[in-house]
């Protein structure tokens, strides 16, 4: 009798916390006076359990004061919440005693996968409906192209040249001379460059506008280019000013400069510019490495630091700003690997600060040089001059005629083991100690030729004297040629 007075009243209590039956009228409405299902079971949800709004993707776990309780409900709308139990019965003592769940999501399903749900949802899940926006946060690298992309532009040139291909053909046929038969053709190209002052100050590679008869610049959002000056330019270290004209009465969008003496091999590399025409392009890298140089030819007047990316650099960024990640610029896109990928090289900003005076007020930025082309002092190379395989230095293997090495008696072969007193490991020790020195300045040089040393003095002159000795020369040429009646074309015919 006991045994059954127990399970009488065990029966009694599980059946007061079941969920009352589905009682529905004749017009499919519940009774008056009686709340629908869905409503009761969203009130009891909000009684005893209100978590964040979740899609669950079939199983919910509950657990409440140690006890084991796992519920299966699989997402198909309201009618799996109004299955669901609320409560739980633990035995404690011979006494049943209800206790609420604790639920927990499992996982998260694809709104767009979600099947249908009921107005009367406790998650309020059909208001939330698709994704609107951005499912992320913005990260640094669009902070950088908002800021500085607007300046970031697009330079196009124009170069007259002349088109002789048809020249020997109408001067076969109709007896003209070659020049009278030249046709003047324009030569286009383009390239990247960025503003550094609202005056409209452009600062690019100097090979980009080399010889452009006319130059202009494209900004991202101003639609029509704008013509530009050519203030100078710098040919060793490949740095050219431009002037924005027309710009008197608006500010143009500018960047800051940084300096590339804060930039450490494995940092954040941004190259934004117009690679092969494709406008506004932003690339992500990192610094490759600081150790390059463009002395790699071993030609001392060609000196000057580099920085190496592997952010993708192709045709049309040169004169582009290579970014960190706070938005300032640490280098300008210069040159890019020919035969290799992820291999790009950017000039240091702090190369160009150096040389930037110079550009603004029209001047030519000095340059010195020896005339001398080196390379670094190898084991074979020892052996063969009879010199100890551990011997340093740098090797002499041109001498230029006419220039202050050739005029100091350095000669080909000759072995540079010592520059103003410090010893030469390698061939850039000497192309720095001569990026560095100013013009005019003597700078000893300690050499081994043949089984004795010899201290030569060379006074390092402006690298413009080579050009201008070319083209003193060229003109000369052309003075005698026109001399003997111009060039003569003959053309045989069988």
């Amino acid at each position: 009798q006991q045994q059954q007075q127990q399970q009488q009243q065990l029966l009694q209590q599980q059946q007061r916390h079941q969920p009352p039956a589905r009682q529905m009228g004749t017009s499919g409405q519940p009774p008056q006076g009686q709340q629908p299902l869905q409503q009761q079971s969203q009130l009891q949800l909000q009684q005893h359990w209100q978590p964040q709004p979740q899609h669950f993707a079939g199983v919910v776990v509950g657990s409440n004061s140690g006890s084991n309780c796992a519920l299966e409900v699989p997402c198909t709308g309201l009618d799996a919440v109004d299955r669901l139990l609320l409560h739980s019965s633990v035995v404690d003592n011979g006494v049943v005693r209800p206790e609420p769940l604790a639920l927990e999501a499992c996982a998260h399903v694809d709104e767009a996968r979600r099947p249908g749900i009921p107005h009367a949802d406790p998650y309020n899940s059909a208001r939330i409906g698709p994704p609107k926006g951005r499912q992320m946060q913005d990260n640094f690298i669009n902070r950088v192209v908002e800021q500085c992309g607007p300046a970031v532009l697009r330079i196009d040139t124009e170069q007259k040249v002349e088109d002789a291909g048809e020249a020997d053909l109408l001067a076969l046929l109709f007896g003209l001379r070659p020049e009278d038969a030249k046709k003047e053709q324009k030569r286009r190209g383009h390239g990247s460059g960025f503003c550094i002052d609202p005056s409209g100050v452009v600062l690019t590679n100097a090979h980009v506008v080399r010889g452009a008869d006319r130059v202009t610049v494209t900004f991202p959002g101003i639609p029509q280019p704008m013509e530009a000056d050519l203030l100078e330019s710098d040919e060793v270290l490949d740095v050219a000013a431009l002037r924005v004209k027309g710009v008197a009465s608006k500010a143009l969008p500018c960047v800051r400069l940084g300096s590339a003496q804060t930039v450490k091999t494995g940092d954040w590399a941004i190259v934004v510019g117009n690679p092969l025409g494709l406008n506004n392009t932003c690339t992500l890298g990192i610094i490759s490495s600081m150790d390059r140089s463009s002395g790699e030819a071993g030609l001392d007047w060609l000196r000057h630091p580099l920085l190496q990316t592997d952010a993708a650099v192709n045709q049309g960024n040169s004169g582009g700003p290579m970014l960190n990640e706070q938005g300032e610029v640490v280098g300008m896109i210069s040159m890019r690997a020919m035969f290799g990928e992820g291999i790009g090289f950017a000039i240091p900003i702090d190369s160009v600060a150096t040389c930037l005076p110079s550009l603004l007020q029209r001047r030519k930025v000095p340059r010195a040089y020896l005339g001398i082309k080196m390379t670094t002092l190898t084991p074979e190379e020892c052996d063969q001059e009879g010199l100890p395989l551990d011997t340093q230095g740098a090797l002499i293997s041109t001498v230029l005629p006419d220039s202050p090495a050739s005029a100091a008696g350095l000669l080909v072969g000759d072995i540079i083991v010592e520059a103003d007193r410090s010893r030469v490991r390698r061939a850039d020790h000497v192309q720095s100690l001569v990026n560095r020195a100013q013009v005019g300045a003597k700078i000893t040089l300690k050499v081994k030729r043949h089984d004795r040393a010899i201290n030569v003095d060379v006074v390092a002159e402006d690298v413009r004297q080579i050009r201008e000795r070319a083209e003193a020369a060229a003109k000369t040429r052309g003075e005698d040629a026109k001399r003997r009646g111009g060039p003569q074309r003959i053309i045989i015919m069988r």
